[in-house]
């Protein structure tokens, strides 16, 4: 029997870092293994990376194969996306790459999946529909354009037209949508009661790779840390963190000699967080430039507590950041800066404390707490360890999906 081909169009896919290209590698791994032939679609690196190794690339595509999968990985307009126009661009260019290398390259497809955001990618899911007869699948991490004109980003009152007529698009010419949160299964349900097929597939992380880590000794007389308590971030700098939070809580412990707090990222916030560092004389706050991903795993088991921030906006209440499974899998209790879902997980397994978004001095509070009672971070650790395998396993969440998928067939 012909080996069934799945396309995954991706905006991000490493060795860029983040939630949306942990999912998407994801997916792509193991639906491999559970016997599709798989292509990925994606942008030359250009996003969380080192600003060093982020450049334009004047060709369409080129091709590679890792573990068994075929990339193709095509241009795109980098950028540091600090402007609304630069953003658009920077989407749209891949938009038409991806089309074009769709048209181009590949000759058959049965299912092409897009992840979003942003919302431009499931353009590139229609024109592989009607032009390959592929079954269409969009994966919603963030509802957009709901959370481009919450946060900001998305203000001109033709531009939101215009997006919205766009998201309705898409959704009515999907096959299946996939989502991320319970909360946004019914929200979506609610809003759009045309949408053939939705499938709640949350985000998820590889057990097997991410677990307890001892501290890497080089890193921690690198960085100092000797003796230290480590509050740690890694991911995206940007406007929709709120990163602040962790430098004004660093004001407040900064007589605390042993504690550290860590942050591993860059985005289009990252100098005002280096600004806060050097006007206040921060020694307690250490700001990194992004690593590889086979390099973050020791770097953030460098954290004995992570924190998750994202600004207080009734948008992420619906909204769990992939880094809070990824935390619970490597044992590491947290310290969650969010409202609504994610602030339910974090109570059900018991893997961490609940900060009202943007409460500093809450924060301040709890890290002092940890610091306190450091037996904590053990039990809690724990308790998020049999939280990831129970429910958010990638292996158990990717055949979930799978399973569903081809229950229609």
């Amino acid at each position: 029997m012909r080996k069934k081909n799945f396309v995954i169009v991706t905006q991000y896919f490493p060795p860029e870092i983040g939630g949306g290209s942990q999912r998407s590698v994801g997916f792509a791994e193991e639906l491999k293994q559970l016997g599709l032939d798989i292509s990925v679609v994606t942008p030359f690196p250009s996003y969380l990376m080192h600003k060093d190794e982020v450049a334009t690339k004047f060709k369409l595509f080129e091709k590679q194969k890792e573990n068994g999968i075929t990339i193709y990985r095509t241009f795109v307009y980098a950028s540091d996306r600090a402007s609304f126009l630069k953003r658009i661009f920077y989407y749209l260019s891949f938009t038409v790459s991806a089309s074009l290398v769709i048209l181009i390259e590949l000759r058959r497809i049965d299912y092409v999946m897009t992840v979003s955001p942003p919302l431009f990618t499931g353009l590139v899911g229609l024109f592989a529909k009607y032009l390959k007869s592929a079954k269409f699948i969009f994966d919603i991490g963030d509802l957009w354009p709901e959370s481009a004109i919450q946060l900001g980003f998305l203000k001109n009152r033709i531009s939101i037209w215009l997006s919205e007529k766009l998201e309705r698009f898409i959704y009515r010419g999907s096959d299946c949508i996939n989502v991320v949160t319970n909360q946004t299964l019914k929200k979506i349900t609610s809003l759009h009661s045309y949408i053939k097929r939705i499938l709640y597939v949350p985000n998820f992380v590889d057990t097997k790779k991410v677990k307890r880590q001892e501290k890497n000794n080089a890193l921690v007389d690198k960085l100092n840390l000797n003796g230290k308590l480590v509050f740690g971030y890694a991911g995206n700098i940007g406007s929709a963190q709120g990163l602040k939070i962790i430098t004004d809580a660093a004001k407040l412990t900064l007589e605390n000699p042993d504690i550290v707090y860590l942050i591993i990222g860059d985005g289009v916030e990252k100098e005002l967080i280096q600004n806060e560092i050097d006007s206040n004389n921060l020694k307690n706050v250490i700001l990194i430039p992004p690593v590889s991903r086979d390099q973050i795993i020791d770097y953030v088991g460098l954290f004995d507590v992570m924190i998750i921030p994202l600004v207080n906006n009734e948008l992420f209440k619906i909204t769990i950041p992939s880094k809070l499974y990824e935390s619970m899998a490597a044992e590491i209790p947290v310290l969650l800066c969010v409202n609504g879902e994610a602030k339910s997980v974090v109570e059900n397994y018991n893997c961490g404390f609940f900060v009202e978004p943007g409460n500093v001095r809450m924060l301040a509070e709890k890290v002092k707490h940890f610091f306190n009672n450091k037996n904590l971070i053990v039990e809690l650790g724990r308790n998020g360890r049999r939280g990831a395998e129970n429910e958010f396993d990638r292996s158990m969440v990717v055949s979930g999906f799978y399973n569903s998928l081809i229950e229609n067939e």
